[in-house]
This record gives structure tokens, C-alpha cells and sequence, in this order.
């Protein structure tokens, strides 16, 4: 099985071409992601320098998020275009399972709640439990992830103490916007690290590898908040 997988749901977006569990190419961008389709052509290269024709590819996948709606969107995108003209599937996996993944393999703590800022005064958060050897990650009471906003929880900065398993390290993609926030509720031992914290494209290749029947079949980016359209000065009217 070779896998084309790719997230720009974070400050830290990347692609890679993984067969059997082994990585064959890879490409970290530096930086959020844009909206220039620039960036394709980095794929392209990528693809091109390892020798990795995209018919020969079997699987897509794409890291679903909580993050960037725009760099979630397009990525969904450049991957089911790719996908297309030889009628290869599409699944996806939530970012946020990279990010407990990540942290349980370098700490040995199995037990993690990532939260991130959701906006309109609301927190996004999901507890996980995490097998570091095998690679698997389940909601923290024993369910498999759907892999959609049903997985996470919108709580306000007043909720957030109480929606937290006192078992679970705490872990943010957002930890310097909701530093205040995460300090009130959480004393310094629970939090895994007081930096930002986001997916690697290895841990989430190995996600996809480890238990594929758990990626997404019908992906869809994890928005936990609807789109709002912001009206600029001297628009009225216009449709």
C-alpha cells in the first residue's frame, strides 16, 4: 500500500509518500499556509525527486484538522484531484490525533486532551487515549474516532476545568493565544508543553498505516464553528 498523505491544517504543513509503514519522500513547508497554489508545485517536485509516479499511488489522505479552513480546504481538494483520474480513494484523519500521537511516543503519556481556540469565546477540545507502540488512537472512553466535529467538544474558558479528565495531559495548538486561559485551569505539570504544539506528517502517516479502517472514508474538514462572512465598509447591497 503507497499512501500520499498530506495536512496544512497548522503553522506546520507538510506531505508524504509513505509504503508499508516507511517513509519514501517527504516536504515540510516553512510557515502557515498560504493560499497561493504555489505550493502544489512543491509537491509535484517532491513526487517527481523520489521517483514516485501519482498512478502509482493507492491511497490518499488528508489531515482533517481543527486548523486552518483554508489550508484544511485546499489540501482536501488537491488530494481528491489527485486522486481522480485513476479513481484512487480518499480518507482523512483529525490533526489533532497527530498531535496526541506525537506527544505519547516522545513522553510514554497515554492519556492527552488536546484543545484548541475555536473562536466567539469558545474552546474546541477532545480527549484521547493513546497506544504509542501500535500506533492507535481511541476517544478516551474506548471509541474510535468518526474522524468529524461529533469527536470534539465547544466549551467556554469557564467550562474548560470541568470538561477535562483530571488523568489527561494537556496539549494546544494554540497554547500562546490561550496561555491565560490554560494557566488559570491547569497548574504547570499538566501541561505538556507551554509552546504551541502541532501535527507532524510522520505521526499522522503512521496513524493512517496503523489502523487505516479508522481514517475517514468520505472526508470533510473538522469545523467546529460555521463560516461567518464579514460584510467590509461599503459593501452594502452588493450581493
Amino acid at each position: 500500500m503507497r499512501m500520499l498523505l498530506m495536512d496544512r491544517s497548522s503553522p506546520n504543513p507538510g506531505m508524504a509518500v509513505c509504503e508499508d509503514g516507511r517513509k519514501i519522500c517527504g516536504f515540510v513547508w516553512e510557515g502557515a499556509p498560504t493560499g497561493s497554489p504555489a505550493w502544489m508545485a512543491d509537491v509535484r517536485n517532491a513526487l517527481r525527486d523520489a521517483g514516485v509516479a501519482p498512478a502509482s499511488l493507492d491511497l490518499f489522505v488528508c489531515g482533517l484538522g481543527p486548523g486552518s479552513f483554508s489550508g484544511i480546504r485546499a489540501c482536501l481538494s488537491a488530494l481528491t484531484g489527485l486522486a481522480l483520474p485513476g479513481g484512487k480513494p480518499v480518507a482523512g484523519v483529525a490533526s489533532a490525533e497527530g498531535i496526541a500521537l506525537d506527544y505519547a511516543v516522545a513522553s510514554g503519556r497515554e492519556r492527552i486532551t488536546v484543545i484548541g481556540d475555536a473562536r466567539r469565546e469558545r474552546l474546541w477540545i477532545v480527549n484521547y487515549a493513546v497506544d504509542a507502540a501500535s500506533g492507535r488512537v481511541r476517544l478516551l472512553d474506548g471509541r474510535v474516532p468518526t474522524q468529524t466535529a461529533l469527536d470534539f467538544r465547544l466549551v467556554t474558558s469557564e467550562e474548560l476545568s470541568a470538561a477535562v479528565p483530571p488523568e489527561t495531559t494537556v496539549l494546544s495548538p494554540d497554547a500562546t493565544r490561550l496561555a491565560p486561559v490554560l494557566g488559570r485551569h491547569f497548574p504547570p505539570e499538566r501541561l505538556g508543553s507551554p509552546s504551541p504544539v502541532y501535527p507532524s506528517i510522520d505521526g499522522l502517516c503512521r496513524i493512517a498505516f496503523a489502523d487505516r479502517d479508522a481514517c475517514r472514508k468520505d472526508p470533510q474538514p473538522i469545523y467546529l464553528q460555521a463560516a461567518v462572512a464579514e460584510k467590509k465598509p461599503g459593501t452594502e447591497g452588493t450581493a
